[in-house]
């Protein structure tokens, strides 16, 4: 469960536990103030009857006239009155219960209802005779009482409850808002967008967070550009220095190596005396020849600058086809792709060439493509599509990988503001997909 859930859960439980106990303390309450209502009814009565004789004692006893009036007073609110009078006199039998208004549920009257409040009171009449006097409590109009107060006390705390989780629920709403907005620019870093920036919160607990945050982003984004440039940096230096050696290679080792195979020819026309030793060396020059050529074709492909990036990597995947016969390899480039990919060249060129490498070495494949085309944008921003991929083995993308030929590829794709993903699954091969925009100037 979420924390916005548990907190909603938490907040309604706790109304209703309030509801609840309300409840319970009205049906409490109506219950004790219809008990004692019922009681000093009875003793208000008793009261009454007693005063009534007290104020006759010493005269004659009470007469059927006061009987009469005491029998008036029957039925009055909470009150009911019987009289058993002796054999001869008035008789007033035994009264049913007076039922509650039918506006009352019965859970509640049998709630409330009190025990029976019932007092006697032995009084003598004329004639030398007793008369009974049962004074009984009929709680039905206090009952009809007490449910209405009961109901205005629930509604009111029902308004109340509803209101207070109105305004947490609205409250917490709020916060959690600004929760959303702080994930989605973690979501963000997470993907390496460090431009955006969280907005100034009312609250001032999320106003430090959004303050701590993008203070974060503009370091980690002042971090990357300055990764980039150095490794805008490194590249640079690393392609000249490639560059350097490939031409120290071709005007020093191999005018070395021509000369000597030329002197050797000089040998082998004067003379037979050394003819075994010279041809050695001739053979050597040659293999030499091969090794140099080779070199600087890894180090600096010639063909790049001079036929452009279609035609060098034709060269490259030709290279590969000879040496690896047993893997099948297919070209593709779109026509505009050379005028398109500017000074990302030799990029593009490095990493076809780190990832045929690495198919080699790794992916164990028999077959493995190659594309490059155009993107065409809307706006006129066209890119550069770059897709390598085999039917190899696979690898588990989350598992750590000890080479650096994947991190060296991101940091290219990165130094040229592109776009990099792997694709990947055991025993489902890989691909590789770079997007770079034309023009291709390294940031």
């Amino acid at each position: 469960m979420s924390l916005r859930f548990r907190l909603n859960l938490m907040i309604g439980l706790t109304m209703l536990l309030i509801i609840g106990l309300g409840f319970v303390f009205a049906i409490l309450n109506a219950r004790r103030s219809v008990a004692e209502e019922v009681a000093s009814t009875v003793n208000l009565a008793m009261q009454l009857i007693e005063a009534g004789i007290a104020e006759r004692r010493g005269s004659d006893p009470p007469d059927q006239a006061w009987l009469a009036q005491l029998r008036s007073l029957d039925r009055t609110r909470h009150l009911r009155i019987h009289i058993d009078q002796p054999p001869g006199g008035m008789h007033q039998g035994a009264l049913s219960p007076v039922p509650t208004s039918r506006e009352v549920p019965a859970w509640f009257g049998w709630a409330v209802t009190p025990p029976a409040g019932v007092a006697e009171r032995r009084v003598p009449v004329e004639g030398g005779a007793e008369a009974m006097i049962r004074i009984e409590a009929n709680a039905g109009d206090e009952i009809v009482e007490a449910w209405n107060e009961t109901q205005g006390f629930l509604l009111l705390l029902l308004v109340l409850a509803v209101a207070i989780y109105a305004l947490v629920h609205v409250t917490v709403g709020r916060a959690f808002r600004s929760v959303g907005v702080i994930l989605e620019g973690l979501e963000n870093i997470d993907k390496g967008d460090f431009g955006k920036r969280l907005p100034h919160f009312p609250l001032p607990e999320f106003a430090l967070i959004s303050r701590a945050f993008n203070h974060m982003a503009a370091t980690l984004e002042h971090a990357r550009e300055e990764n980039r440039a150095l490794t805008q940096q490194s590249l640079r230096i690393q392609e000249e220095e490639r560059r350097f050696l490939a031409q120290e290679l071709h005007d020093e080792l191999g005018q070395s190596v021509t000369a000597i195979k030329v002197m050797a020819a000089t040998l082998r026309a004067a003379g037979e005396q050394h003819k075994e030793a010279v041809e050695q060396i001739m053979t050597i020059c040659d293999r030499l020849f091969g090794v140099v050529r080779g070199m600087m074709r890894r180090l600096r492909p010639t063909v790049l600058d001079e036929l452009g990036l279609s035609v060098s990597l034709e060269d490259l995947v030709e290279t590969w086809r000879q040496r690896h016969p047993e893997l099948s390899l297919a070209f593709d480039c779109e026509a505009g792709v050379d005028e398109c990919a500017g000074e990302a060249r030799i990029h593009l060129f490095r990493i076809v060439q780190e990832g045929l490498t690495n198919i080699v070495k790794h992916a164990g494949a028999h077959r493995a493509d190659i594309g490059l085309r155009l993107l065409r944008g809307g706006d006129g921003m066209d890119q550069v599509l770059l897709e390598v991929a085999d039917d190899g083995r696979g690898f588990e993308p989350a598992q750590p990988r000890r080479g650096f030929g994947l991190l060296g590829i991101r940091e290219r794709v990165a130094s040229l503001g592109g776009q990099f993903e792997l694709r990947t699954h055991p025993g489902r091969g890989v691909v590789l997909r770079v997007i770079v925009p034309c023009g291709g100037t390294v940031q």
